[in-house]
């Protein structure tokens, strides 16, 4: 797995968040986004919040990759060695497949992060 600079108990509460809701796995797809006027800039993902129409005009593809909630890799339409095309889904949130699989779904979290925190740089 990699972890990156994740710290362990970043990762221990992310776990905690994640098993309370229902994660599916399916191929990433883009969203509904909030572009700034006057910008290219997709800034926003778009879920149904308000949001003013005089500064924001409402993409419907326009959010284009989203990030592993625990370790923060990217999750978008064409996968390579950055990008990984499908994760584990609860509706808002993104788990790439390795964080879903080796931490939400360990038997032991605790022994997952004792092995996690030893590896050195």
């Amino acid at each position: 797995m990699k972890n990156g600079n994740v710290e362990i108990e970043h990762i221990r509460e992310m776990v905690a968040e994640v098993e309370k809701e229902k994660f599916i796995f399916k191929n990433w797809f883009p969203r509904p986004g909030l572009k700034e006027k006057n910008t290219d800039f997709v800034s926003r993902l778009y879920i149904g919040q308000s949001y003013d129409k005089n500064q924001f005009d409402l993409v419907e593809d326009g959010w284009i990759n989203d990030h592993c909630e625990i370790c923060i890799k990217t999750l978008g339409e064409e996968e390579n060695e950055y990008v990984e095309s499908s994760g584990y889904f609860d509706g808002v949130d993104w788990i790439c497949k390795s964080c879903f699989e080796e931490l939400v779904l360990a038997e032991n979290l605790e022994s997952k992060l004792n092995a996690l925190g030893k590896v050195k740089e």
